[in-house]
């Protein structure tokens, strides 16, 4: 007698408060508000808010405008023509409560254009017929990546 007891009231205050352990997956747009590449110092805090208000219920769940933390990773254009690339990922948000939303989404990347065909080329031939001189086209750097301000993102919340 005392299970049933214990079930009914467990049954009756999860109807009463609502269903907590019911989770819905909300997409979030992100826009950068900063340029980011490979220079940038605070590209990690605070380059990209939330597009658009996030709605749960006809509530707002996370107002637009929110700061979203990011994850940005970068590598530096080289020699040889290597080009430069970066990529950033959205990691959380916070909600219109203070508390911290995790947000799951691919990364969006981008890649500065190779000059390798011309740095070998021009390395190769130059150093043949201007030995050792020619040999300095071995040095020509790729071009720079970077995500200019006003690229969008899409991201999934989940929310309880």
């Amino acid at each position: 007698m005392k299970k049933y007891l214990i079930i009914l009231s467990v049954a009756i205050f999860a109807i009463m408060t609502g269903n907590v352990y019911a989770q819905q997956q909300v997409n979030v747009g992100i826009i950068l508000t900063d340029d980011v590449d490979e220079d940038s110092q605070k590209a990690e805090n605070e380059s990209a808010v939330v597009s658009d208000d996030v709605m749960k219920d006809g509530k707002i769940v996370i107002a637009a405008g929110t700061p979203v933390i990011l994850d940005v990773e970068y590598q530096k254009h080289r020699g040889v023509g290597k080009q430069g690339y970066i990529s950033v990922k959205p990691v959380s948000t916070t909600d219109v409560y203070g508390q911290i939303v995790s947000l799951n989404g691919a990364a969006k990347t981008f890649e500065g254009k190779s000059r390798r065909g011309a740095a070998i080329g021009c390395g190769v031939f130059f150093g043949i017929v201007t030995f050792p001189v020619g040999l300095l086209f071995l040095c020509i750097k790729g071009q720079d990546a970077e995500l200019e301000e006003g690229t969008k993102m899409i991201a999934t919340a989940t929310l309880n």
